[in-house]
């Protein structure tokens, strides 16, 4: 199989190509702009340069500051060009909520991703195929198996998942591993029976690793030329770097989510897998793009659930304050003689104020993911016309100071006002998440119990307090917090007792977990 450095290699052969198709486009496209004056009243936005658009701004600076100075100067919706593609940036919830979820009927494509959907995944991508027919059977078979009532059957796996948490913590000071196994172990399970017992496993890197090919090509020069200039994607596949990249991340992708198919229909018990293949939809599906539907789902869980349960804990640290007052909530409602459960949730108000805080103060998707509109529109005397990549800012309207005072400090108090905070991080209208309920409770459920069991504080090394940069942050497509260290302490014996006896205690027999889980009972 050909290597990551194989195919490093065979791009460095080509040292001048990318330079020369980018010339070869350039060239093509001014001519087409000369022949092409008329323009339509578009949203304002800064002044695109002949060719590039607006991509040349977000070389020298970042995107989020480069998006908040363009709607600061312009208003809540602007248009952009990247390249051949016109782009228009909304940095208003109420906007969104005008366009995304009350348009829905025009607004709930996608826009053409050739690396990421055509070329890496077979347009088979739940989150990123257009409005169409497959995509409409993919989101009936998520929604069936990720609606709020779907996941209130799934408290008991979560139970024993978090459960396996708190207790590793005990001996291991390695949290993201810990919390790493807790994601994983968590989708895999639901979806193919696949259950992780030990946190020193190697399938969360697996998934990592394949969760990442899409914004590793996005990052590579040929790629983003070809998704600036898509004629360029017509070079024949032999002078094509980009093609090569993508067929190997496309082999492993694939040959992941059907070894993952393969397992769980072998499974004797029930999971995701069983029940998407015995509705009407599932039957009628070619087991690859089976495999692709539970694998997308399985691999956005994981990676939401890792983001925002990392995310919180360095909140937690950086934030001693709100985790004394999240524990005093839990010792109130909770007590000292039980972990919180799940029926909790409705009466403890600070711990969903510090999960939706954290999500907004450091917005896992930025930029979610872009919208398409399958109709010329107006909006607000604007047009918008039809195939437009539409961008839900969830970055800029995080830090709205009108709708966040003080938006860059963290302060779930915000999420206690009587007036309801207007704010989305799981994206807006038809599009919205599948799997938002799944993972918002298996987040609450795991730090209401770690806020339970320990006390979260800065870790030391050699007697010095290892600091942690709140905005050290990893971007692709999501923002993700760079690695950082905290310290676990069990907040009394008493707690620690309660750890090892709820874990000695836990229901491990897995088959009898997840047939229990079945729709209907088992």
């Amino acid at each position: 199989m050909t290597t990551n450095l194989a195919l490093a290699s065979g791009m460095a052969e080509y040292p001048l190509f990318g330079v020369s198709l980018l010339i070869i486009a350039c060239i093509t496209l001014y001519g087409v702009s000369l022949c092409c004056k008329q323009r339509s009243f578009l949203p304002p936005g800064p002044k695109p340069l002949p060719i590039v658009g607006n991509v040349h701004a977000m070389i020298r600076r970042s995107p989020m500051a480069c998006f908040q100075d363009w709607h600061e100067r312009f208003g809540p919706i602007i248009t952009l060009r990247y390249g051949q593609r016109l782009v228009v940036s909304i940095s208003s919830y109420r906007v969104a909520q005008e366009l995304l979820d009350k348009r829905g009927v025009i607004y709930s494509s996608r826009p053409r991703f050739i690396m990421a959907s055509e070329r890496m995944t077979n347009n088979m991508n739940l989150a990123i195929i257009p409005y169409n027919k497959r995509w409409q059977n993919h989101n009936r078979i998520a929604a069936s198996l990720l609606d709020a009532g779907a996941v209130k059957r799934y408290a008991p796996l979560q139970d024993l998942e978090s459960n396996r948490c708190l207790f590793d913590l005990q001996h291991s000071s390695d949290f993201s591993k810990i919390l790493a196994r807790y994601a994983a172990s968590t989708v895999l399970t639901l979806g193919y029976g696949i259950h992780l017992s030990r946190s020193d496993c190697n399938e969360p890197e697996e998934l990592e690793r394949i969760n990442a090919h899409p914004f590793e090509a996005l990052g590579s020069m040929y790629c983003r030329l070809v998704e600036l200039f898509p004629v360029v994607d017509r070079a024949p596949y032999v002078l094509a770097p980009w093609k090569w990249l993508a067929a190997h991340a496309q082999r492993e992708t694939t040959a992941l989510h059907m070894k993952h198919l393969a397992a769980g229909m072998s499974a004797s018990a029930w999971n995701w897998v069983h029940e998407a293949k015995a509705s009407k939809l599932g039957q009628l599906m070619p087991d690859e793009e089976l495999a692709y539907l539970i694998g997308t789902l399985q691999q956005a869980g994981f990676e939401a659930i890792l983001t925002v349960t990392r995310l919180l804990v360095k909140a937690i640290v950086l934030h001693p304050e709100c985790a004394e007052r999240a524990q005093e909530e839990l010792d109130h409602i909770v007590g000292s003689n039980r972990l919180p459960r799940m029926e909790d949730q409705n009466r403890l108000p600070y711990i969903h104020a510090m999960i939706n805080e954290a999500m907004r103060w450091q917005p896992p998707t930025p930029f979610a993911i872009p919208h398409a509109n399958t109709q010329d529109d107006v909006y607000m005397g604007y047009d918008i016309p039809k195939g437009t990549m539409i961008i839900p800012n969830i970055w800029v309207m995080a830090f709205d100071a009108n709708d966040f005072p003080d938006p860059y400090a963290y302060k779930p108090e915000r999420w206690l006002d009587a007036n309801k905070v207007l704010h989305s991080s799981f994206g807006f209208g038809r599009r919205v998440c599948p799997g938002r309920h799944l993972g918002y409770s298996s987040t609450f459920i795991v730090i209401a119990r770690l806020l339970w069991a320990y006390t979260i504080s800065h870790a030391y090394r050699d007697g010095k307090r290892v600091e942690i940069d709140p905005w050290d942050l990893k971007f692709t497509f999501t923002a993700a917090s760079k690695p950082f260290d905290a310290s676990f302490r069990a907040r009394s014996p008493h707690h620690r007792q309660l750890i090892e006896a709820a874990w000695a205690n836990s229901e491990r027999e897995l088959d009898v977990i997840l047939d229990g889980m079945r729709p209907g009972g088992s």
